[in-house]
């Protein structure tokens, strides 16, 4: 059977302007049953008071910043105050508001070759279900032991990441 040849990888950033496109227009159909224009503009005229700002602002932000307001969106000054202070505890502090927690990738998290890389994915993967095991096994969790999972984890979750993004690069295909 022939091998597959690598696909690109399918998942992008998208422009920030979209994003908050995207976003409005799903708030205003979470609000009433298909959400009818009336629903649309009673969402984002209460989103806009609860930010603070005009109607036509959130419009704005829908737009590209050369094209709307001239003003970047609060997505585009957040990625913005990332980049000048260097500081990813802003993303982890969002990402905790979202529900969830921010790890970075880590570029040199994968060792090159498919079955060293598979082979140490799930070695990690089976030590942290060991350390969970151990870590229950008096049937409650210290905060010590929490947060050892949490770290391995998340060292796990980049290892994991850096794998996906080298298989989605077509590394681990054959060269031909």
């Amino acid at each position: 059977m022939p091998k597959k040849p690598p696909v690109p990888r399918r998942t992008h950033v998208k422009e920030a302007h979209l994003v908050m496109l995207e976003a409005l227009l799903r708030a205003g159909k979470a609000d009433g049953v298909g959400g009818g224009q009336g629903t649309q503009l009673k969402a984002h005229t209460d989103i806009a008071k609860a930010l603070g700002v005009s109607t036509s602002m959130l419009y704005k932000w829908r737009e590209p910043s050369h094209k709307g307001s001239g003003q970047p969106n609060p997505l585009e000054r957040t990625a913005r105050l990332i980049e000048v202070t260097g500081d990813t505890r802003i993303v982890d502090w969002l990402a905790q508001r979202a529900g969830g927690q921010f790890t970075p990738n880590d570029p040199t998290a994968t060792p090159p070759g498919l079955d060293r890389a598979a082979n140490a994915l799930v070695r990690e993967f089976g030590l942290l279900i060991a350390e969970v095991v151990d870590a229950t096994d008096d049937q409650k969790i210290t905060p010590d032991e929490s947060q050892s999972l949490r770290e391995k984890w998340n060292s796990m979750r980049k290892r994991a990441e850096a794998f996906v993004r080298a298989c989605e690069k077509g590394e681990y295909s054959p060269k031909g």
